[in-house]
């Protein structure tokens, strides 16, 4: 970026539009070319400080090559979150393989290996959620992918525990960082009337690739042996991500947000230079929208970590259900949520769009908090009495309530903050999302054993209760949120061309 002002000095004539230095030899400089020096006047006030010759022309891609981008950064993270459910079906495969009873099968490959996925994934999603914001995000990505099939691949040759902990702890650290990284990418390739609709379809899509890695482990696994699931997995991964760094861009930082769409317009080799600082990192949280969606996820854990961890065996050992039964429960829930998630993304972007800003967190509020109704007479109604039916009515109408905040939650922090802030106010969602995955089976736990299951869920499942007031307090803020944030980049580009101005005022005559 640009300094002030005050410290800037003109430039010699040679360094204007990579004009030569014609002065040697003679006493006066020689008359600069006019249309050389608009050039390099307007290529300054892009922020930019190398020579004109090496910004490639950018402008918003047309739309055949933005959904082709957007489609192979959504597949590369679909591939990786393939790799994040491989162990859960050969749990005991495993277990045997190392000579752990089931109660270290249990604690050490159910347990300290999932926790350590996702309490290290946490931080790393902030770091590279911070590096996102200051290098190339499309290069980051593919080495954010390496980072975690590398180690999906190295797996295959496991032979202690250790080694299986630390490759499964670098592949939490991967897909930690994948979806802040992917969704910041997407800001910058669909504007703030379209994103929710493209972040329900990537959610769906990174859901289809965990389900098929859990389904590929399961069918595979034991036929062949644990081991084989990760190769294949690994391998279409690894390449795909190659595909994706040889054919794909990283779009234009800012080109889709109003306050420089003029800018983009104008001069095709514009550049937004602004890049995060740590000062800007803390004033995330000055951001009421932002500190508000934070906020709630750390109330979601709790009845998210009844439904993922406990729900199923609730089902069947407390409420009568046989166990394929209770499976199909689950699994109409996961089905709804599909439909809540994809539903949800477009019904909020057309109640933003057609109606009202402040719609939009309504709808995700309201929703969420219905989620409790259906989820508790899961856990207190007589199941054996009520026609399956209506159980399974009940179960799809939960999973949708309960889903429609993830694309439109993503949707409104891109809408509230600077194209290079995004990428950290992604993390620090992601963050608390994966802080709840890790923590809220363990919450939900010790409710169990100072208050039994029963009572403990019908506590935890009340956590969807704040969770939405939280976000239906984010009507209040979004539009003015929304506002703020292009006024400040309105000011940042001024400021930019204010300091290039400086430089450029004439050309100070040179003389040998």
């Amino acid at each position: 970026m640009l300094g002030s002002g005050a410290d800037l000095q003109p430039l010699p004539v040679e360094r204007a539009a990579g004009l030569p230095n014609t002065s040697a030899g003679t006493d006066v400089a020689a008359e600069p070319d006019p249309a050389s020096l608009e050039l390099e006047k307007r290529h300054l006030l892009s922020g930019h400080r190398g020579t004109v010759s090496e910004d490639a022309e950018h402008a918003l891609p047309r739309q055949q090559r933005r959904y082709y981008t957007a489609g192979m950064f959504c597949l590369v993270a679909t591939l990786l979150s393939a790799d994040q459910n491989l162990l859960a079906p050969n749990l005991t495969a495993v277990a045997e393989d190392f000579g752990f009873t089931d109660a270290q099968r249990d604690k050490y490959l159910g347990g300290v290996i999932s926790a350590a996925f996702f309490l290290l994934g946490a931080p790393a999603a902030l770091l590279i959620g911070y590096l996102s914001d200051t290098m190339n995000r499309a290069k980051l990505l593919f080495w954010v992918v390496v980072l975690g099939e590398g180690p999906c691949l190295l797996t295959y040759f496991v032979t202690s525990y250790w080694q299986l902990f630390v490759l499964r702890a670098l592949t939490g650290i991967s897909i930690g960082g994948c979806l802040p990284l992917l969704f910041n990418l997407l800001g910058d390739l669909f504007d703030a009337q379209h994103r929710a609709n493209v972040l329900s379809g990537v959610l769906i899509a990174t859901g289809a690739g965990m389900a098929i890695g859990q389904a590929l482990a399961g069918g595979i696994g034991p036929v062949t042996n644990w081991r084989w699931p990760f190769v294949i997995v690994a391998l279409p991964s690894l390449l795909v991500t190659g595909v994706m760094l040889a054919t794909t861009q990283e779009p234009p930082r800012g080109i889709t947000e109003p306050a420089l769409k003029a800018e983009f317009a104008a001069d095709p080799s514009f550049v937004y230079s602004e890049r995060i600082t740590m000062q800007q990192s803390t004033a995330l949280l000055r951001v009421p929208t932002n500190l508000l969606i934070f906020i709630q996820g750390l109330f979601g854990c709790l009845p998210w970590g009844v439904l993922l961890t406990y729900l199923t065996d609730y089902l069947a050992q407390n409420k009568g259900l046989s166990v394929p039964t209770a499976t199909l429960v689950t699994i109409v829930w996961g089905l709804g949520g599909g439909v809540g998630a994809v539903g949800g993304g477009v019904l909020g972007q057309w109640l933003y769009n057609h109606i009202n800003k402040a719609a939009m967190p309504l709808f995700t509020g309201i929703t969420v908090a219905s989620a409790t109704i259906p989820m508790w007479w899961l856990t207190n109604a007589n199941l054996l009495t009520t026609p399956f039916f209506f159980t399974l009515v009940l179960a799809v109408t939960g999973g949708m309530l309960s889903s429609t905040a993830g694309p439109l939650n993503k949707a409104m922090l891109l809408n509230v903050n600077e194209p290079e802030t995004r990428g950290v106010a992604l993390a620090w969602q992601t963050m608390t999302d994966d802080l709840g995955k890790g923590l809220g089976p363990a919450l939900v736990a010790a409710l169990i054993s100072a208050l039994g299951r029963r009572s403990a869920f019908n506590l935890a499942i009340a956590g969807w209760l704040p969770c939405g007031a939280l976000l239906a307090g984010v009507a209040v803020s979004l539009a003015k949120d929304e506002a703020a944030m292009q006024a400040r980049l309105a000011e940042k580009v001024e400021k930019q061309t204010r300091d290039a101005e400086y430089l450029l005022p004439h050309i100070p005559e040179e003389s040998a």
